[in-house]
Order: structure tokens, then C-alpha cells, then sequence
């Protein structure tokens, strides 16, 4: 209810950040300009030299289109799910950066997925080591992969719960949770 407050308070002009006109010119104008007119204008000249008029440049356009579709879905999957489930702990209040607490929020915040090989990390994006990027957002993507087994043992071993689940699973958690079904801690 609050994300559909705000894009419509953003639609209606009155969000205190962007006016219509800004949103529009500032931000959707631009990426939709450079997008889905300039990138694919190539392909509009080179169709009507080869006699096709505008069909390399609509197929351009469409490929664009889904590409978009796909990556944002592809994103939401890989990101979202990683802090969304009635497993998930949500915090009211602010902790002091780099304390015990910090450190105990980022695991109890976040989900890993299946890991532990190079391909199931590449198409996660190593994102499947978000609790490791949490505790250490600098470290590399090897780092992660290196780290993981030794954070796991050493909540283990402090009942600290660390969840590794698959992502299909984590988003079935998270549509549950945008639907009403359940919600976080």
C-alpha cells in the first residue's frame, strides 16, 4: 500500500522530490530517449537502405523491450528475494554502524542461495551471497564464495539462524508477502 502511495503521489505531482514535469524530463524521459530511439536508430538506416523500411528498427525496438522485461525480472529475482519471506526480520530502529548488532541484523536480514560453483553464481550474479555482501560489502565476488562456509559454521555454532534457500523458493516467500498471505518479523 505504501509503494502504490508513493507512485501515485509521484504520478499526481505531489511527491516532495520530483514534480510530473521533472519525473518525466529528468528521469523516465531520458532513459526512454536513449533506449528505445536512439540505440535501435541504427538499425532504421540500415533497413531502409536494404529496402525493409522500418522493420529492423520496430525488431530492435522489440528485442529491447523484452530485454528490458527480462533483465528487471531477472533482477527482481536475484535481489528482492533475498530480503523478503516471513523468515525475514525487518527493524524499526537504527543500530550503530559496524556494532555486534549491525553485524547480527545483516544475517538475520538477509538470505543466501544456492551456491558453490562458478555457474550458479554467475546467473545469481553472486547475488546468492547477500549475507556476505552484508557484512562485507567491499570483499570481491571469490571472497564471498571463499567466506560463506565459515559463516555459516560460525552461526551455527551461535544459534544465529542462517538461511540458505533455493530462489524459487525465496520468491514464493516474497510473493506471499506482497500479496497480504504472510508477512516479515
Amino acid at each position: 500500500v505504501r509503494g502504490l502511495w508513493a507512485v501515485r503521489s509521484v504520478m499526481l505531482g505531489e511527491s516532495p522530490v520530483y514534480s510530473v514535469q521533472e519525473l518525466v524530463s529528468k528521469v523516465l524521459g531520458p532513459y526512454l530517449v536513449i533506449h528505445f530511439f536512439l540505440l535501435p536508430l541504427p538499425y532504421l538506416f540500415l533497413g531502409h537502405h536494404r529496402g525493409v523500411e522500418s522493420l529492423y528498427f520496430m525488431n530492435a525496438i522489440k528485442n529491447l523491450f523484452m530485454a528490458e522485461i527480462l533483465t528487471n525480472a531477472h533482477s527482481f529475482l536475484i535481489v528482492v528475494t533475498n530480503h523478503a519471506g516471513d523468515d525475514m526480520y525487518r527493524f524499526k530502529n537504527s543500530c550503530r554502524p559496524y556494532s555486534g548488532s549491525f553485524y547480527l541484523r545483516q544475517i538475520i536480514a538477509s538470505v543466501d542461495f544456492s551456491m558453490g560453483n562458478d555457474y550458479v553464481d554467475f546467473f545469481h550474479g553472486w547475488l546468492n551471497y547477500q549475507i556476505e555482501h552484508h557484512l562485507w560489502p567491499n570483499l570481491s565476488m571469490l571472497s564471498y564464495q571463499k567466506s560463506a562456509p565459515s559463516v555459516e559454521a560460525i552461526c551455527n555454532k551461535h544459534g544465529v539462524p542462517y538461511i540458505k534457500e533455493n530462489v524459487f523458493l525465496r520468491l514464493k516467500k516474497t510473493t506471499d508477502i506482497m500479496v497480504g498471505k504472510t508477512s516479515m518479523r
